[in-house]
């Protein structure tokens, strides 16, 4: 009959617009709306717009017929690449018999549709919904893509950290503020990583397969990405084979709208590609079931606390609030397992429906696959390559790049600006810099609009952010952006630029597209000029800057360095030109005066937040501001520079610090580690394409240049030293400065402006040939008097270089210490020859150098000079021993200048005392402070000091910690320090094990002699 032949057409039409995912059907009504704009029959665009599947096909056949719209449908089919579709539909062909008519009965809708698929051959229904799973998630859309566009999931997907992990409420509250500024590396979590194929698998800790794995991470971190991919996974036989036979996906923005009730049954329908699903398939073996529930931090406030009795029976119709807790409770459905992902700030209201469950965190990705995404995205290897390096290179921001969400951002940021200009600006070297020119990216005029699209309402769209962060709240309801004074088209027109995000199901939350924007935004609050700040005291500037306090952790941080970097010129004119978005001329000057509350508070110290001040500086860009800001301190103490960047950001500012006495700056050995020394041999070799490998990779030998600091670090610093004339102290720990680095800085060092007196190079991977640059600067800077080149293999060749500055009559240093600096026995001839010619130097530390007996030797030639003006020796691990004694004893009535002398932890022993004994005991050693720690003393040793200190009246500083001195050696020295003569007044015994009877002894002594500092 011709009506049944019309349901049928409607019916097949409808099944096959279904087996497209949105991205297509969007697809499909653009050409659609193209094919009928000129005809008589053109579907208005605005019904087309929210049509699902069903409505299409009702108006398709209502406007064309069935037999046109099934022709024309299939011709869409194959212009939209679904060829398998128009290759089925030719095939079948059910419409060749149908003749033209109208639309059928909408009412016995279902009737035909049951009609169509009893007469279909059934596949297995396993294989028919994983057919579905695979259309359904096997693309997704980009959150700026245009209609249409879309990229296959597979492609993009990087793979996540999984670590399983069990937060606490507190930490889980400060971990949804945290943006990647302490993103903890994976290599602490080496015990406790976990693959996605083991999430239902016993460990160790737990010898029963768990039934629920609560899968946690902040905003943006890729939860419902895993979740998207767990499905596809499955669907392709790559995932939880053998152990599932069906996934169901639950998308929780979708439980917080439709039917005010809802049975189990009509939850599985719903995932069902049929109208009827198999119960009695699925339910055969319910423990083979896994429910994936996303975002259970997204359902309204009524889902954490239900009330009402649990729902047991799948037929029972119940609030959907009702429904998913029975279901998480396992009152319904025990035997099933669930996969339940939610953000942290969730977490504490989801563990009161859990039962044991196995919690796993989500960090994101780590730095290789960070790069891998980067790959990923741009596709060709070069540019990927240079997109990445570039981003590397600023610390802040790949930090950032963790967050999977953050890292698309970038990656669409840095490919607009290369397809607009093909190269990457300095500017977007700040990470304020990046996300605004996102923020422009998304304002650019869509195809056939002539003008920028400017947010009709910025200032309710900050102010609601600034309110969101001082509440700690990401979730926004319409009555909380109604409070801010936006409206429905503000709130379109957000989403339309992508700022908000709303899932195109839910009415009734909105947030920004990642927490980042928010405190983006938050900061745009607090800058733009005539916003009504109707908050008060309580949220104002000052506030937030006092809460604020210089601390990275704070959940703040983020926020006040955004609002430095909207500062900078070139934001301000984006800001106001572009957007027409006035800064107030007054947030610079409170800023100054808060920086300068800082420095008075601090006593003009600059320590406490130091880096954190100057990463926020950085973010400005403006040498007058940053000038001005630094001009209050007297003393700047930069710790824990970890990274390139944050050196980078430190010498920025402190070229521009004009007033400082005192410069510190400690690294932590930039990037040394095997990481990134494979990473940059892998690069170095690397065929195209080879990123996508995996495996263990063979580490090479790093050259002597490999991860050091970049030359700008260097350049900046000697800039201060040569405009600064007030800088007296620059100190270096632990920062890989290298060959060219110190060069760079000794440019700066021979300024005639420089008038550095004390310079630390401690542990800063300064080779052999820089000695030739410090040597230079030895002879051309008189103000120069102490110098530490500690822990720098120097070796020999090293130190030649140096003494021939050290020799140069124009030579004024004081003070040098090469502590560990890998010197033999060969370096004592160098060094003697500068104390018989350098009448400056009067402290010298050897120590932690294998200079051995023979080089002491050699030195002692130097120290029984009359030039030699030396005064303090540190001979500490020299790897000495009592022969060495007999060179030392000999020379200490010789030089009368030595007051002070350290061989500790050398193997002295008894016999090494007693010759050292012979040379205090001469009349004309004027040696004051003698410091033998662990050197295998024992009562022996005792006897030899009692007697010199009786005859010795210079020695008052002894310091004897860690020797095996025994009761009978310290009680010996008690008798003597007693006498009335002994001018000892320091004696430390520290590490050794004494009677009651001895620890008497020593508080009588303290008793009659109670200037006497006895450590024990």
């Amino acid at each position: 009959m011709p009506g049944t032949a019309a349901r049928d057409g409607l019916c097949r039409l409808c099944t096959y617009l279904e087996e497209l995912e949105a991205v297509e059907l969007k697809k499909f009504k653009l050409y659609l709306g193209m094919a009928t704009e000129m005809g008589e029959d053109r579907i208005p665009r605005g019904r087309m717009e929210t049509a699902g599947p069903l409505e299409m096909a009702q108006l398709l056949v209502a406007h064309c017929g069935v037999r046109e719209a099934w022709l024309l449908a299939l011709s869409i089919f194959e212009r939209i690449h679904r060829k398998d579709l128009w290759e089925r539909g030719r095939r079948e062909d059910l419409v060749r018999d149908t003749p033209p008519g109208g639309p059928c009965s909408l009412g016995s809708q279902p009737a035909c549709s049951l009609e169509v698929f009893a007469g279909m051959p059934r596949k297995d229904p396993r294989e028919t919904y994983r057919d579905h799973v695979r259309r359904k998630f096997r693309l997704m859309e980009d959150r700026n893509a245009r209609l249409g566009e879309c990229v296959n999931f597979s492609h993009r997907y990087t793979r996540l950290l999984l670590v399983k992990e069990h937060s606490t409420p507190l930490w889980a509250r400060q971990k949804l503020l945290d943006t990647g500024r302490a993103h903890v590396r994976a290599g602490g979590h080496q015990a406790s990583l976990i693959q996605m194929d083991t999430l239902f698998e016993p460990d160790a800790e737990r010898p029963e397969p768990p039934r629920t794995v609560v899968l946690q991470g902040a905003a943006g971190m890729g939860k419902s990405m895993l979740a998207h991919k767990a499905m596809l996974d499955w669907a392709d036989g790559r995932l939880f084979q053998g152990r599932f036979d069906y996934l169901f996906y639950i998308n929780c923005r979708e439980m917080n709208r439709g039917a005010p009730e809802r049975s189990a049954l009509d939850l599985l329908s719903g995932c069902w590609p049929e109208p009827s699903a198999p119960l009695g398939e699925l339910l055969r073996v319910p423990e083979r079931l896994l429910f994936i529930i996303d975002g259970f931090d997204e359902l309204k406030p009524s889902f954490h606390d239900p009330r009402g009795p649990w729902c047991l029976c799948w037929e029972e119709k119940r609030p959907p609030e009702l429904l998913l807790s029975s279901l998480i409770h396992k009152k319904l459905l025990p035997e099933a397992s669930l996969l339940i992902t939610t953000r942290p700030t969730a977490l504490e209201k989801l563990q009161r429906l859990l039962e044991h469950p196995r919690h796993v965190e989500i960090l994101g990705f780590s730095e290789a696959e960070r790069k891998a995404y980067f790959y990923k995205y741009f596709g060709d290897a070069e540019q990927a390559r240079h997109v990445f390096n570039f981003v590397r290179d600023n610390e802040p921001l790949f930090t950032l790049c963790f967050v999977p969400l953050v890292c698309w951002v970038v990656c669409t940021c840095l490919k607009q600006q290369l397809e607009g200009g093909g190269l990457l600006r300095q500017a977007t070297r700040t990470t304020t810099a990046v996300y605004l020119l996102y923020l422009l990216s998304l304002m650019q005029p869509k195809p056939g609009s002539p003008t920028l699209q400017r947010p009709p309402n910025q200032t309710g769209l900050c102010s609601l952010a600034a309110d969101g962060l001082w509440s700690q709240k990401i979730l926004f309801e319409e009555q909380d952006l109604r409070r801010h004074g936006l409206d429905g088209a503000d709130v379109s027109s957000f989403l339309n630029m992508n700022i908000f995000q709303k899932d195109i199901n839910c009415e009734k939350f909105y947030s920004f597209i990642h927490l980042s924007f928010q405190e983006f935004f938050a900061a745009m609050y607090y800058v733009l000029d005539g916003a009504d700040r109707a908050a008060g005291p309580e949220r104002s500037l000052a506030r937030l800057l006092a809460e604020y306090g210089l601390s990275e952790r704070s959940a703040l941080a983020l926020t006040v360095r955004f609002l430095f970097g909207l500062l900078n010129g070139e934001a301000r004119s984006y800001l106001e030109k572009t957007l027409g978005w006035k800064v107030s001329p007054r947030v610079q000057a409170e800023l100054l005066e808060w920086i300068r509350g800082k420095a008075l508070s601090e006593g003009s110290t600059l320590q406490q937040g130091a880096l954190e001040l100057l990463s926020c500086l950085y973010e400005i860009q403006e040498e007058a501001f940053i000038r001005r800001a630094l001009s209050h301190f007297q003393v700047v103490v930069v710790s824990n520079m970890a990274t390139k960047m944050e050196h980078a950001v430190s010498a920025f500012c402190l070229k521009h610090c004009t007033n400082a006495l005192v410069l510190h700056l400690h690294g932590a050995a930039y990037r040394a580690d095997e990481e990134e020394e494979e990473e940059e041999e892998e690069e170095e070799e690397e065929e195209e394409g080879a990123w996508q490998a995996s495996g263990p990779q063979t580490r090479l030998a790093p050259s002597p240049e490999r991860n050091v600091l970049p030359d700008a670090y260097s350049e900046h610093l000697a800039a201060a030293l040569s405009t600064n004339p007030n800088l007296i102290e620059l100190a270096f720990y632990h920062n890989a400065l290298g060959g060219q680095g110190v060069k760079l800085l000794c440019q700066g060092l021979r300024h005639p402006n420089c008038k550095l007196q004390n310079l630390r190079l401690k542990r800063c991977r300064v080779p052999s040939s820089a000695c030739q640059d410090l040597a230079a600067v030895l002879t051309a800077n008189k103000n120069l008097m102490r110098m530490d080149l500690s822990s720098n293999a120097l070796g020999l060749p090293g130190v030649r270089l140096l003494c021939e500055g050290l020799r140069h009559p124009k030579c004024r240093l004081q003070m040098l210490q090469l502590r560990k600096c890998q010197l033999e026995a060969g370096a004592g001839q160098e060094v003697a020859s500068v104390l018989s010619s350098h009448r400056h130097l009067v402290e010298l530390d050897l120590s932690g150098n294998a200079l051995e007996d023979s080089g002491l030797r050699l030195l002692c030639g130097g120290l029984r000079h009359p030039v030699c003006r030396l005064q303090i020796l540190w001979l500490k691990i020299c790897h000495l021993t009592a022969a060495a004694c007999e060179d030392l004893a000999s020379t200490l009535p010789v030089n009368q200048s030595l007051m002070e002398l350290d061989l500790s932890l050398n193997d002295l022993g008894d016999p090494g005392v007693l010759l050292l004994c012979e040379g205090l005991r001469h009349p004309q050693c004027k040696l004051q402070t003698l410091r033998l720690d662990s050197c295998g003393l024992t009562a022996k040793a005792c006897e030899d000091l009692s007697s010199t200190l009786g005859v010795n009246q210079t020695l008052t500083e002894l310091y004897l910690t860690n020797n095996a001195l025994g009761n009978t050696g310290v009680r010996r020295l008690c008798r003597r320090l007693r006498h009335p003569g002994c001018k000892l007044r320091v004696l430390w015994l520290f590490g050794m094990h004494l009677s009651t009877l001895t620890h008497k002894e020593l508080a009588a002594l303290r008793w009659t002699k109670p200037y006497l500092d006895l450590g024990c």
